[in-house]
């Protein structure tokens, strides 16, 4: 039989599947990446806002492997520039978390003490302090906790810069084309349907987000990914008026180099419905001019939505039970662009070693 035959199939062409193909292609192994859309990152790999945190001060598995990724980003993004001209506008702003009374303050004063004790970076500050780092700040605020180490990323970017990666490594992009069916063969998937053709590898992965679910379900394995929908509100300032990623009252307010200012975003759990709402930006201009009174006069630019992908564990990364040679690589939730590069890189040494450099059974995806 005439097979068209590759290493490995990755389902999903978002930041994640982008990732996971740029890691194997640096390890030699050629990668099949296809998707349902007819471009990479455009659903929540493109709708995000970019940013890099990781506000826990645990040493807990979750907080240490967004830690882990947060340190790969200095280096990635010079090696993606290197390699394939593109700057993914990584930029360590740090974060200012600001509070406005006690209760909110007594959190974060206490966060931060328990970061510093445990060697992690934060700073307290007086409502002056703060506003000498930011003018902008409203004088009601009480104060403000300073994580330096926090970054941002322009995410479309790094999207583009990881796929053209992997496919100048020798990695293969079907897009637009959805896969809609798996093929079996004595209880092992050998290949999936596309556009009623098989296509054959020796290794999957389903990488789609939200859309996972519905793959996983076809292998009869019981493990629910759900879309949770996110609205942000783009304005622009001139000359900017923020430094810093500036987050309280429930958003976060993100500054770009281009003067633009992204304000997000709402936690909303509608099914698959990527409207923007009225309500939806109002609750981000509300905040944000709350935090800000200046932002009222800022000019609207556009609104818009995304699905990210939760999972009660998530993120689940590792194989499907019941079967060795399908991976899963998803439920990401909030923070599918700061994890895209531990992700890419735990997948990717699970799939040619066996041995991931970080421990993947806190995020085994398990039948509830």
């Amino acid at each position: 039989m005439n097979r068209d035959h590759a290493d490995v199939i990755i389902i999903g062409a978002g930041i994640i599947g982008c990732a996971i193909a740029y890691n194997l292609a640096k390890r030699n192994v050629k990668p099949l990446v296809i998707d349902k859309a007819t471009g990479v990152g455009t659903e929540a790999s493109w709708a995000g806002a970019g940013i890099l945190t990781s506000h826990a001060s645990t040493y807990e598995p979750y907080p240490t492997l967004c830690r882990a990724s947060l340190a790969c980003y200095p280096t990635l993004a010079e090696e993606l520039r290197a390699e394939t001209q593109i700057d993914i506008e990584f930029i360590r702003s740090g974060t200012l978390s600001v509070f406005f009374n006690q209760a909110e303050a007594a959190g974060l004063i206490g966060l931060a003490d328990r970061r510093v004790k445990r060697g992690f970076s934060a700073e307290i500050l007086t409502a002056e302090e703060a506003r000498q780092l930011e003018p902008a700040l409203a004088k009601s605020i009480a104060g403000a906790v300073l994580f330096p180490e926090d970054a941002q990323v322009r995410n479309p970017k790094m999207v583009t810069a990881l796929a053209k990666g992997a496919a100048n490594l020798g990695a293969r992009f079907l897009l637009g084309n959805p896969v809609t069916n798996f093929v079996k063969e004595d209880e092992r998937v050998i290949g999936v349907v596309v556009n009623a053709e098989t296509l054959y590898a020796d290794t999957f992965v389903i990488a789609a987000g939200c859309w996972a679910g519905t793959l996983i379900y076809q292998l009869g394995v019981p493990i629910q990914v759900e879309p949770v929908r996110g609205q942000i509100v783009l304005v622009e300032t001139m000359p900017p008026i923020f430094q810093h990623i500036v987050d309280g009252l429930g958003i976060y307010i993100v500054p770009r180099a281009d003067g633009k200012i992204l304000l997000g975003a709402t936690v909303e759990y509608v099914g698959y419905d990527k409207t923007a709402t009225v309500d939806g930006a109002k609750q981000m201009i509300d905040a944000g001019v709350a935090i800000a009174p200046q932002l009222a006069n800022a000019t609207f630019v556009q609104t818009w939505a995304g699905l990210r992908p939760y999972a009660k564990k998530g993120p689940l990364l590792g194989y499907l039970p019941g079967y060795d040679n399908v991976a899963l690589a998803t439920g990401h939730f909030k923070n599918g662009i700061l994890l895209a590069p531990i992700t890419g890189q735990l997948i990717a040494e699970l799939l040619t070693t066996g041995e991931p450099s970080l421990p993947l059974q806190p995020f085994q995806p398990e039948i509830a």
